[in-house]
């Protein structure tokens, strides 16, 4: 099956099964960001954005996908929202250690894009799954503040970042 898509920002058809996942695809495709883990759709190690959510690409269907935009990590860090995030990794002192960078990367930026300014409980919720074998929960809490405020001071903004 020919599936026509947008795989970071570039539109491409590719062959495979409707029932293939996106991760056995990425991988196919040599995107290497995208870890195999636990294969459920809980880990997060496989993470990508889809028409700019974050998603576990293990759980994906190529069939649902037709006409979608995908991007991974490869790409995202062309976005200024990854400066941001890796400025408040590096401030909370979170070392990337490349399994899960996409889970942890990816899922804070969905958090910085739909909260302004988010709550504990919003980031909790939202990272309670991620593998995170580099780091603790705390240490990716308070990474995750230090980047709201990255991005608001990179926005010209105010924030109260807790530590």
């Amino acid at each position: 099956m020919k599936i026509p898509l947008t795989l970071n920002d570039k539109k491409i058809i590719l062959s495979a099964e409707p029932t293939d996942t996106l991760l056995y695809i990425l991988r196919r495709e040599q995107f290497y960001s995208v870890k195999c883990g636990c294969e459920k759709g809980i880990c997060g190690n496989c993470t990508v954005l889809l028409d700019d959510t974050s998603v576990p690409s293990c759980k994906i269907p190529m069939g649902i996908i037709r006409d979608s935009s995908i991007v991974t990590l490869e790409h995202f860090k062309n976005n200024p929202i990854y400066q941001d995030i890796i400025t408040g990794f590096s401030q909370a002192g979170i070392h990337m250690c490349g399994y899960c960078n996409s889970g942890k990367i990816l899922t804070a930026y969905s958090i910085l894009k739909k909260y302004y300014r988010p709550t504990l409980e919003q980031i909790h919720t939202a990272i309670k799954n991620l593998d995170s074998c580099c780091t603790d929960f705390t240490t990716l809490t308070n990474g995750i503040l230090y980047a709201v405020a990255a991005k608001h001071s990179r926005e010209g903004k105010k924030t109260n970042a807790k530590k």
